[in-house]
């Protein structure tokens, strides 16, 4: 059987790992960069001018 000691370290372990789980599986899934729009006019018409499109 295992010691009290480890026993409570084990289980504070856990409890710090798993603290603000939900939290981190929800950024990760939403991500952190915002939304943008990446074929504008703009970018479109310095795109031909450069000759890269």
């Amino acid at each position: 059987m295992a010691s009290k000691t480890a026993q409570t370290t084990l289980r504070r372990e856990l409890r710090q790992k798993n603290a603000g789980r939900k939290d981190r599986n929800a950024r990760a899934n939403k991500g952190t960069t915002p939304v943008f729009p990446v074929h504008t006019p703009e970018a479109d018409a310095n795109a031909a001018a450069k000759g890269t499109k």
